[in-house]
């Protein structure tokens, strides 16, 4: 591994929500025994139902953690950027991925022993407090993925467009400009549907007067119809 890939592999583990307390000396232990791998967009990076040996952290690029159903369609769960970790709640465990891992872009990733992360927790304490605290945010997370199942597809989209005006939308003179933050065929898997499904739904509400498309961006029109569609009440 060349200084430059070693420095930006530092940065990655340094940007790790999961120990962002822990010590420049514990970044450098854990990036001592990182395994780093670079593979093209589409690379299988974990199966579900495989042991959990090793957890990963992202370094460049972007992963798609989803569940492949029997139809064939897949449910995106959330999708991992550089700094974030992958399969960490599994390697805790010790048990098996409970999820597919791929490369949505080319990414780098730097694999860690799982024995790793206990022996970080045991160095330095405050590391748990942290890891906790993330760990609870996940399983509030997985349960807004769930309440979002639950809806219909119009329902799934207008929650994700409602959640996405608020992170990043712009106020402009016609309406909120919001950008889809990935490409449409990503989305209707993060969704759990398929193309054609969302290319529908968007119809509807546009149908409805609740927004324009934009190619990737979204001009929403009526953000109260759009936030009441997402949580499944409608008037």
């Amino acid at each position: 591994m060349s200084d430059a890939q070693r420095d930006d592999v530092r940065t990655a583990l340094r940007a790790c929500r999961l120990w962002h307390t822990a010590s420049d000396e514990a970044i450098d232990r854990l990036a001592a025994v990182a395994t780093v791998t670079s593979v093209p967009r589409g690379t299988t990076l974990a199966t579900e139902g495989d042991p959990a040996d090793t957890f990963g952290v992202m370094v460049a690029g972007r992963a798609r953690v989803f569940h492949l159903q029997a139809d064939g369609r897949s449910i995106t769960y959330e999708t991992v950027d550089s700094g974030g970790p992958l399969a960490a709640v599994a390697a805790l465990a010790g048990g098996r991925y409970p999820a597919n891992i791929d490369a949505a872009t080319p990414v780098t990733v730097a694999w860690l022993p799982r024995e790793s992360l206990f022996e970080l927790m045991a160095a330095e304490p405050s590391v748990s407090r942290t890891m906790i605290a993330d760990l609870a945010n996940r399983v509030i997370n997985l349960t807004s993925v769930v309440q979002t199942l639950a809806l219909d597809v119009p329902g799934r989209l207008a929650r994700y467009l409602f959640q996405r005006s608020l992170a990043v939308g712009e106020a402009t003179a016609e309406g909120l400009r919001v950008s889809l933050g990935m490409p449409k065929g990503e989305l209707a898997a993060s969704l759990g549907t398929v193309p054609e499904t969302l290319s529908r739904a968007l119809g509807r509400l546009r149908d409805e007067g609740i927004l324009e498309v934009r190619g990737n961006d979204m001009l929403i029109l009526d953000v109260g119809a759009l936030a009441r569609l997402g949580s499944g009440y409608e008037e």
